[in-house]
């Protein structure tokens, strides 16, 4: 006859959960709790997993519903030689577990989370000085977090694919009752115990004594008259506590409850990062990314010093890459960074991390907006909204590269300047958003390429067609002061700023930083024609030809100086220098047709709306056939200050015009451009086609002043 050895629960892999365990004294099993009649059985023993049911049963976050069991460990508090912190043997953070965690914890079902209530018959039980007894239970605790924190649940044969950690809650220690009076040197050393927990294990700290004191703080020595009756703990005392367990794991525990956390994440989902240059290896070589589908990875990666070597490639259909485990805990602070280009004008996800239901995260393109965005969560259902940070109108240019890095700030009560999301593209903030309920769910992996609501999912939806590159997730969220100046595009080693730097255009587009050469495309040539004293110049057909630098070369935020030789050989409207948004330039170096002279334009917005503010010569200033000196200069605006956001322009060292822009434009992933103009990084032909030639070109952080400028020419 077959017998039944025993039985192993487990619980769908795509959403794996498990027993929460209450481990520990009075404040578990409530047998010196006072019969006031409201107890769950009728007998005055009222029981925390009871209580924590119920709130659970009864929270407007959740579904009404308790996915997990709720188990009691531990003993009664008859007797004060029940439930005393097992003794440490030769090792004060043990590996293994000893008795009782072993057969009164760990036996239990499918345990993932256990939450340690004890302590308190240590402290009435030690006839020492507070110091010394407070001491005895901080080293028992830190015991019992060691041994359960690594203890790993599950085996292969389980179904849940991750080994994870049992996640650990430790209670602070309610203030003494009538029962159990405890001295004054046993109080002492009771709130020198909660001190401990507070400032030593805070993302682990369930404050059961601020729950339940008279003070509400985990010091005062008494315990409120609404939570006693005859002396002793009341059904509401049971309540209070039930009710500091639901609110510290949704806002000061790092890890929700019975959730899977991977083994290498250890508390926290780490910084990491994955270049995307040749496969999906991360930097800690813990969480790597699997390819599903059509996603390739190449060389064609963003054109900057600061970038990777490569980047992924979707199709837009199948392509996706997978992580190996959860990445960001959405619950609280995070941010994250990559490069994107898409490839058509549809709305699509670039990077997302699931739900069963949405995504907790989104950061993808806007085919209504033409912009970027960041989107998350508020719940887990079809009632769900979607709050959303995101640039203006037509801010994302189909084909070009962009820095994206989105922020979040986890919400704290009280505090409103919490549960914000951020925007940044190419250094600037885009656009801010407010989610106080996000979603996270531990199981779920990071997805790049498109979005998955399963982690055995074949197929993405809202599939990206474009590249990824270099995606870098932090577990806080990046001050504004980083998360601009960090994502702009500049070369490594110019620090904070563009540098000064200079393109003499004899015989090539080599520049004298050595960092950010001009390629040319189209029909342009290095000769010798050149202004008196230099070597040569580059000629343009006013057609196809232009040259383009690597990366941006002027700050067009802030000062800044551009020095040019020019002759134009046509009486046309033409730019010989220019540094491009989406939609116009940050600023221009033109010919004006009408007038026959230079001038210095600058733009107001990256829109249709544009105003254009120009400096520029009297009428026929400009000739045709003859070497020019134009220096154009910019003083940035500083609020309350005259004389800023000012335009000058000067030909052959003298003051031609000047104007005002007191709302620059800079989009620091376009480059700078001679002999046309791009919106595009990626563009090959130019527009203001510049039909002559340019010689020494060289741009400078800052504004020269006329001194200065009449030394150059």
């Amino acid at each position: 006859m077959p017998y039944l050895a025993g039985i192993d629960v487990t619980t769908p892999t795509a959403a794996p959960t498990g027993s929460l365990v209450l481990y520990g004294d009075q404040s578990v099993n409530g047998d010196t709790a006072k019969g006031d009649g409201n107890s769950p059985n009728g007998d005055g023993q009222h029981h925390l997993s009871d209580a924590i049911t119920n709130a659970l049963v009864s929270d407007t976050n959740g579904d009404n519903s308790v996915d997990y069991g709720i188990l009691n460990a531990g003993t009664n508090s008859t007797s004060l030689s029940n439930n005393l912190l097992p003794q440490i043997t030769n090792n004060t953070t043990p590996t293994n577990a000893l008795n009782p965690l072993d057969r009164n914890v760990l036996t239990q079902g499918n345990v993932r989370t256990v939450l340690v209530a004890t302590g308190a018959a240590d402290l009435l039980n030690c006839t020492s000085d507070a110091n010394t007894c407070a001491t005895n239970v901080e080293n028992g605790l830190a015991s019992l977090n060691s041994q359960l924190g690594s203890y790993n649940t599950d085996d292969s044969q389980t179904g849940v694919t991750q080994y994870s950690n049992i996640t650990v809650y430790l209670a602070t220690i309610p203030p003494f009752t009538a029962s159990h009076p405890g001295t004054a040197t046993q109080e002492s050393a009771r709130q020198l115990v909660n001190n401990y927990l507070l400032n030593n294990l805070p993302s682990q700290v369930i404050d059961f004594a601020t729950a339940v004191s008279t003070d509400g703080n985990a010091t005062s020595s008494t315990v409120k008259a609404a939570d006693l009756s005859g002396g002793n703990p009341s059904n509401a005392y049971y309540t209070d506590l039930a009710g500091q367990y639901l609110k510290d794991t949704n806002t000061v525990v790092d890890i929700a409850p019975n959730l899977i956390v991977p083994l290498a994440t250890g508390s926290d989902t780490p910084e990491d990062d994955w270049e995307l240059a040749t496969d999906g290896t991360d930097t800690n070589a813990d969480n790597p990314l699997t390819t599903v589908g059509s996603a390739t990875f190449s060389s064609d990666g963003p054109d900057a010093v600061n970038a990777g070597a490569g980047a992924a490639s979707f199709d837009g259909s199948t392509g996706f890459l997978e992580s190996d485990h959860t990445t960001v805990n959405t619950s609280g602070d995070y941010t994250i960074s990559a490069w994107v280009k898409i490839n058509s004008d549809v709305g699509a996800t670039a990077i997302c991390q699931g739900t069963s239901q949405h995504q907790a995260l989104y950061v993808g393109y806007d085919s209504g907006n033409k912009g970027w965005m960041f989107q998350t969560t508020t719940t887990n259902d079809a009632n769900a909204s979607f709050p959303t940070a995101e640039g203006d109108s037509n801010t994302a240019a189909v084909g070009t590269w962009a820095h994206l890095l989105v922020t979040y700030t986890a919400p704290v009560d009280g505090d409103s300047s919490t549960g914000v999301m951020s925007l940044y593209q190419n250094g600037s903030l885009m656009g801010t958003a407010t989610n106080l309920t996000p979603q996270y769910d531990s199981s779920m992996p990071l997805t790049i390429g498109g979005c998955v609501n399963s982690v055995d999912a074949t197929t993405p939806y809202a599939a990206f067609p474009g590249s990824v590159a270099d995606v870098h997730t932090y577990p806080y969220a990046m001050q504004a002061s980083r998360a601009s100046t960090g994502s702009v595009i500049v070369p490594m080693g110019w620090g904070n700023g563009m540098p000064e730097d200079e393109w003499k255009l004899a015989t090539d587009g080599t520049d004298t930083a050595a960092l950010n050469p001009l390629t040319a495309s189209g029909s342009a040539t290095y000769g010798t024609d050149a202004p008196s004293g230099m070597a040569g110049s580059v000629a343009f057909d006013g057609n196809t030809g232009f040259l383009k630098s690597k990366q941006s070369a002027v700050n067009t935020l802030g000062d800044y100086t551009v020095s040019a030789w020019v002759k134009i050989n046509s009486a046309l409207g033409t730019t010989a220098v220019c540094q491009g948004t989406t939609q116009h330039q940050a600023f221009y170096l033109s010919y004006d047709k009408p007038s026959k002279a230079w001038m210095f334009q600058t733009t107001t917005t990256n829109d249709e709306n544009s105003d254009f503010p120009t400096a520029e010569g009297d009428p026929n200033t400009g000739p045709i056939g003859t070497w020019t000196h134009l220096v154009a200069a910019y003083r940035a605006p500083v609020a309350g200050k005259s004389g800023t956001g000012s335009m000058a322009l000067y030909q052959n060292g003298t003051l031609m015009g000047t104007a005002t822009n007191l709302s620059p434009q800079y989009d620091s992933s376009m480059p700078l451009t001679i002999g046309g103009c791009v919106n595009s990084a990626a563009a090959t032909s130019p527009y203001l086609a510049f039909p002559g030639s340019v010689a020494d070109v060289h741009v400078y952080p800052r504004t020269l002043s006329a001194t200065e400028i009449g030394a150059l020419h």
